[in-house]
């Protein structure tokens, strides 16, 4: 596996949806090694990981050069992950190369010339689709303006490199349908986030949590959102908001609104919170502290966007609200009624159960690996 960023330890979404399918794969038999960027902005130590890593350090803010590559991802381009991958490809000697983001299909000619091994690309996002979302909700022309630019030139680089791997791994359904109508041929398989269920613990009463990467812009505007909008129609409550990499302007909060910062384990994070709330504006893919959440029993409201790539069913095991007065009213209803947030919580967790279980999903995706091979 090849991935941006190191899968442990699990505190955003990425990482758990990387280190859990690495898991999965080996409990299912297959032999696994990761290598992996790790950028100055989400560095981690390589200490006790379940599964061989190794990593190779890199700065994503440094200025990219011209060329075809759109410089979002051109920041992630490094001769030592080149050499080192050459030199992976060798001693590992792999039957699979599972590269886990477009912005790292630049190395793809390096695996191609150093192995016989077929290449999967599995993808948490059709990328600019969240960049044409967050440049739809921007106001400011100049930065509406960029952010189509963004948008432009992802959309072209994907789809450039839609047919150049072996097989496409979406992780939802409707980021699969994305995929073959904007030209996809080669063979499709929907690999959601995998769960492992654990205690669901007690709430805290009175708090509604938030949890996501604050350096990541759509988790940013839903911040912005909920602290504007949101919170002043939600009396009698906290807030909490936990996530790495938080801009200066979020650290000007309200009333009875805590930043917590990036927590050291997100399932912790989320046992304390009465409701958990998903108000996300763009974006796709699956929003996986969403799934963590669901498997915790908890009561969740989102926007259609914030529960996307779930198979969920609207006030069975889920709210969802798009609008901020009947996401309020959604809140404030699970905040002073217990019994119907303890039956969404429960229907939610059995929804993970049925249809999340990581070693079946990792069992699949080996499966499928032997057909291609």
């Amino acid at each position: 596996m090849l991935t941006p960023r190191l899968p442990w330890p699990p505190i955003d979404g990425g990482r758990i949806a990387m280190g859990r399918l690495a898991e999965g794969l080996m409990h299912a038999g297959a032999e696994v090694a990761i290598l992996s960027l790790n950028p100055r902005k989400h560095r981690a130590q390589v200490v006790a990981m379940p599964v061989p890593v190794e990593a190779v350090e890199i700065d994503t803010s440094r200025i990219g050069w011209p060329g075809s590559t759109p410089f979002i991802v051109s920041r992630f381009v490094s001769r030592a992950f080149r050499e080192a991958i050459r030199l992976a490809m060798r001693r590992f000697q792999p039957d699979v190369v599972q590269i886990e983001s477009p912005f790292l299909l630049p190395y793809l000619d390096v695996v191609r010339n150093e192995s016989n091994a077929r290449v999967a690309l599995r993808s948490l996002n059709v990328e600019f689709r969240i960049w044409e979302g967050l440049a739809a909700n921007e106001r400011n022309p100049l930065r509406r303006f960029a952010l189509r630019r963004v948008a432009a030139s992802l959309r072209k680089y994907e789809i450039r490199h839609l047919n150049s791997v072996d097989a496409m791994l979406p992780i939802s359904a409707a980021d699969a349908e994305d995929f073959r109508a904007l030209g996809c041929t080669r063979p499709i398989l929907v690999v959601p986030c995998g769960i492992t269920l654990s205690d669901a613990g007690s709430p805290e009463p009175g708090t509604v949590g938030f949890i996501g990467s604050l350096d990541f812009r759509p988790n940013q505007e839903a911040v912005r959102w909920l602290i504007d909008e949101l919170w002043p129609r939600v009396p009698n409550a906290r807030l909490f908001i936990a996530g790495s990499g938080a801009p200066d302007w979020l650290c000007a909060r309200g009333p009875n609104v805590e930043l917590l910062g990036e927590v050291a384990d997100a399932r912790a994070f989320l046992r304390r919170m009465s409701v958990v709330i998903a108000p996300l504006f763009a974006g796709g893919g699956m929003r996986i502290k969403v799934l963590e959440a669901m498997a915790l029993a908890k009561p969740i409201v989102a926007t259609t966007l914030g529960a996307g790539g779930i198979d969920i069913e609207n006030g069975r095991d889920i709210v969802i609200a798009d609008d901020v007065t009947s996401f309020a009213e959604a809140v404030n209803r699970l905040l002073r009624d217990p019994e119907t947030a303890a039956r969404i919580g429960t229907a939610a967790r059995e929804t993970v159960r049925e249809r999340y279980d990581n070693d079946t999903i990792a069992r699949d995706l080996l499966r499928f690996y032997e057909s291609l091979l």
